[in-house]
């Protein structure tokens, strides 16, 4: 997480605060308010989660070594792993050089590369199925999976239903920060929850979300945008002179076969 935009539990709560009041106000962290704007905050580090296909939390993985001939890697039930756009498993060694990369391919396409030199998996329930064995050259290392994680939440000690005893909030609570790169976009969205709850803000939910949605766009457009256009075949269409070949002698077909087109 970028320092410079980093925020605490106590800052984002005066933000949630600010945005839905206009004030500056420092709420005591043992009094219901700020409990309250916890929660909100907590709900909507869960919302951004879900957000962009959970590309904003994600992990590595270590379930282990692979021994030879080995078709199937068993994984915890509680992990879930991340197959979005290029993720791909991996044969590590010990010194953290990756020997291998194992792109997912759907659980149904597994068998068209049972006879392919590389390795490809797909995932099963709580396995992992490789598309081939196991090498001798390949026991022993180290297989990671991308997986996706559940944000950090905020968690604030219990009170007492009499008021009395309180419980003081530690600083590392209060100086937790938020689980995301850009936590302005976390706490929009909690101000927007939060302002459900209370007649008097309700009318300003509409506004609340347009500007949760104003920060959202520009954030995924920065995050999936591709600086290189992806590889297309060649066509050139001469303006005189025969179809398949241009004036430098180069064949203008292009990856198809003309012949069975026409």
């Amino acid at each position: 997480m970028n320092p410079d935009v980093a925020m605490t539990l106590d800052e984002a709560v005066a933000e949630v605060q600010g945005l839905l009041t206009g004030l500056d106000l420092e709420l005591i962290p043992e009094q219901n308010q700020y409990n309250a704007i916890t929660r909100q905050l907590n709900r909507g580090l869960r919302a951004v989660a879900l957000e962009s296909e959970w590309s904003y939390y994600s992990s590595l993985e270590n379930v282990g070594t692979v021994h030879t001939g080995d078709r199937s890697i068993v994984i915890r039930s509680t992990v879930r792993p991340r197959i979005i756009g290029n993720d791909s498993c991996r044969l590590v060694r010990e010194d953290g050089q990756v020997v291998e990369w194992v792109a997912w391919v759907p659980r149904d396409s597994l068998q068209v590369y049972a006879w392919q030199h590389g390795l490809w998996a797909c995932h099963a329930r709580t396995s992992i199925l490789l598309s081939r064995p196991i090498f001798v050259h390949e026991d022993g290392l180290s297989f990671q999976v991308p997986v996706m994680r559940e944000p950090v939440m905020f968690r604030l000690p219990q009170q007492p239903e009499d008021g009395t005893d309180v419980v003081p909030v530690d600083d590392d609570i209060r100086e937790q920060t938020v689980d995301f790169d850009y936590p302005d976009l976390v706490i929009r969205k909690a101000a927007y929850f939060y302002a459900q709850t209370n007649p008097l803000w309700q009318p300003r939910v509409q506004t609340l979300e347009a500007n949760y949605k104003e920060l959202l766009y520009p954030l995924v457009e920065r995050d999936t945008r591709h600086t290189d256009a992806p590889p297309q075949n060649e066509w050139l269409m001469p303006i005189s002179g025969d179809i398949s070949e241009d004036r430098s002698g180069r064949s203008a077909r292009p990856s198809a076969d003309w012949d069975r087109l026409f």
